[in-house]
C-alpha cells in the first residue's frame, strides 16, 4: 500500500522543482486563460454523502448513473450557476454537477449505504489514522499487467520548455496498444498560467483518447521557502507563513476554469510535508500521494511503483532515464506483461 515518513526538511534534488527563471505571477492573469467563469469556491466539511436516484448529467466529467455513491467535496458557482465537486465513492472519478440536478437525481446517504466502506471514504479513513502518504500500487489492487507502475508527471513552475518527448512517448505507446494510456499530471498553477498552449496539447491528447489523465494537485504556487542561500533545503508548504487551503483549492479553482477535473490526489510539492499539513490535506478529503521512484534521484522503475518524473523541463537527465528504462520494457509493455495504471490504485482501499 503506502509507505509512512515524516517529510519535514529534505535535502533535495530541488532542480526538479524550483523555477529556472523567477515567475512573474503578474505577466498575465488567470482569467484571461480560463474559459470557465468560477467563483464562490468554497470546501465542504466534513463531505456530504448522496446516493444517485437517477442518471446525472454533469458539467464535467462522464455521466453518472443511478446508484452511485457520491461525497460532496466542494461548492462553486461555475458559469453564474450553483454546483458541485463530487467524487464517486467507490470509483474514486471526480465530476462536476449542477446542484439542480443532484436535487433532482440524488437523495441523503442513509446508514445502509454503508458509505463508510467504500474504498474512498476508508481509504481517507486509514490515512488519517496514521501518518501514511501513498507510493506504490497496492497489494489488493485489481491489475492486469505481472508488472505494473504508475507514471505521474510533475509539473513545477518553469520558464524552461516543457519535455513534450515524454508526453510524445506515451501517446505512441497509446497508439500501439490502442487505447489511452493512464498518466498522473501534478499540476501547479504557476505551470499552467505560463504555458497554456503546452496544457492545451496535453489536454488535446486526453480528448482523443490518447492519455487518460488523473489530475493530480500539486499546489497553486508551490512555494519554495528555502532555509538557506543554496535552497539545498527547503520547507515548500510546510512554511508556517502558508495559506494551505488557498494553496490547495487554487489549483483546483485554476483547473476547473479550464475544463479539467481535479482528481483526489495531493502532491507535496519536494515530498515534503508534516503531520500538520496531512491533516489539513484530510480535513479537504484528499489524499497525499508521493512516489518510490523519483527517477532522477537514481530510484529505478519497480513493479506496482509510483514513478516521479518532471516533465517542465527542470530535470533533463530524469527524462533520459526514464525513457530508458521504459525502452528495457518495451516489448513487456506492448505484450501487456507490463503496463501504466492510474495512481489512484496506490490508494489504501483501491478504486473498485
Amino acid at each position: 500500500m503506502a509507505r509512512t515518513a515524516l517529510h519535514l526538511l529534505v535535502v533535495a534534488a530541488l532542480v526538479g522543482c524550483a523555477p529556472a527563471d523567477p515567475i512573474d505571477d503578474d505577466a498575465e492573469s488567470e482569467d484571461a486563460l480560463a474559459s470557465h467563469a468560477i467563483s464562490g469556491y468554497a470546501a465542504v466539511v466534513p463531505a456530504e454523502r448522496v446516493v444517485t436516484t437517477a442518471p446525472l448529467r454533469v458539467q464535467l466529467g462522464e455521466p453518472i448513473v443511478a446508484g452511485r455513491r457520491l461525497m460532496i467535496l466542494r461548492r462553486l458557482v461555475f458559469r453564474g450557476a450553483p454546483a458541485k465537486l463530487v467524487v464517486d465513492a467507490d470509483s474514486m472519478i471526480t465530476a462536476l454537477v449542477a446542484d439542480s440536478a443532484l436535487d433532482q437525481g440524488a437523495r441523503a446517504a442513509r446508514p445502509t449505504d454503508a458509505l463508510d466502506q467504500s474504498p474512498f471514504a476508508s481509504s481517507l479513513a486509514t490515512l488519517a489514522a496514521s501518518d501514511a502518504t501513498l507510493a506504490s500500487i497496492d497489494a489488493d489492487a485489481p491489475l492486469a499487467a505481472a508488472e505494473p507502475f504508475a507514471l505521474t508527471i510533475d509539473m513545477c513552475q518553469s520558464r524552461r520548455l516543457w519535455d513534450a518527448k515524454l508526453f510524445e512517448w506515451a501517446v505512441a505507446l497509446s497508439n500501439q496498444l490502442g487505447k489511452p494510456v493512464p498518466v498522473g499530471i501534478a499540476m501547479t498553477g504557476g505551470w499552467a498560467k505560463a504555458h497554456p498552449d503546452e496544457l492545451g496539447r496535453i489536454d488535446a491528447w486526453a480528448r482523443e483518447g490518447k492519455l487518460a489523465i488523473t489530475w493530480i494537485n500539486h499546489s497553486s504556487t508551490h512555494p519554495l521557502h528555502c532555509r538557506d542561500a543554496s535552497c539545498a533545503r527547503a520547507e515548500f508548504l510546510t512554511a508556517s507563513g502558508v495559506d494551505f487551503d488557498e494553496e490547495v483549492m487554487g489549483l483546483e479553482r485554476s483547473l476547473l476554469a479550464r475544463g479539467l477535473l481535479p482528481s483526489v490526489l495531493f502532491r507535496f510539492p519536494g515530498l515534503v510535508h508534516d503531520a500538520r499539513r496531512r491533516g489539513q490535506l484530510s480535513r479537504l478529503s484528499l489524499m497525499p500521494l508521493d512516489a518510490d521512484a523519483w527517477i532522477a534521484k537514481g530510484q529505478p522503475i519497480k513493479p506496482r511503483g509510483v514513478v516521479l518524473v518532471h516533465g517542465n523541463g527542470n530535470e533533463p537527465p530524469g527524462i533520459t532515464r526514464f525513457l530508458s528504462q521504459v525502452e528495457t520494457r518495451a516489448d513487456a509493455l506492448r505484450a501487456g506483461r507490463s503496463a501504466l495504471v492510474s495512481p489512484l490504485l496506490a490508494a489504501p482501499t483501491p478504486p473498485r
